[in-house]
């Protein structure tokens, strides 16, 4: 699983302690942390659960928190300056997930709904994630609108043929475990560069 996480304490050179941003839940120490973290940094880890802990597999990104202190106030800049294509670092274009949605696009938070796969399109900001529900290639929804036929629903962690249908947008909240990814070919076919 990959999570986007908060450092919350440097006890020691090399260690950290971090929670996840999404799920307050998913939290564990961090061993050979980058040089120069410190609380507050926003780390993406690909962590996985043990009987009783979760250990962290892989640091993908290590992105430091604005400091104001004199010593670190070139790194803030420059960590202000850098453009970030996407918002959520943890779940990229073209991520397969599984997300809470209303039954309809008219129904709102508090409407009946399910659990349903979705493909990531973007994140236009850290708090909302734009995604193509997936839907069984034979359901009505399907027959009525219409969609992108995945050919690849096998590698992207799904157990049945999917159709992407519609875009709609999420709060990131809503997003729950991660599946796979798209391949490119079915990147490509859903708009996704």
């Amino acid at each position: 699983m990959v999570v986007t996480a908060r450092i919350v304490g440097v006890p020691a050179p090399g260690l950290a302690v971090w929670k996840s941003v999404d799920d307050p839940d998913v939290a564990g120490d961090l061993d050979d942390a980058p040089d120069g973290t410190a609380a507050d940094d926003l780390v993406v880890l690909r962590v996985e659960r043990d009987r009783f802990r979760w250990t962290v597999v892989e640091i993908v990104e290590h992105l430091p928190a604005s400091h104001t202190s004199a010593g670190s106030g070139r790194r803030a800049a420059s960590a202000r300056k850098a453009p970030r294509p996407h918002a959520h670092p943890a779940r990229p274009p073209g991520t397969v997930l599984i997300a809470w949605l209303p039954f309809t696009r008219e129904d709102g938070d508090d409407a009946p709904g399910k659990h349903r796969p979705c493909v990531v399109l973007r994140s236009p900001d850290p708090h909302v994630l734009r995604v193509r529900p997936l839907y069984d290639a034979g359901s009505a929804h399907v027959r009525r609108h219409g969609g992108v036929q995945l050919t690849g629903w096998r590698t992207a962690g799904l157990d049945k043929a999917s159709v992407a249908v519609d875009p709609v947008d999420i709060p990131v909240a809503r997003a729950e475990q991660t599946l796979g990814a798209l391949d490119p070919h079915d990147r490509a076919r859903c708009g996704i560069s």
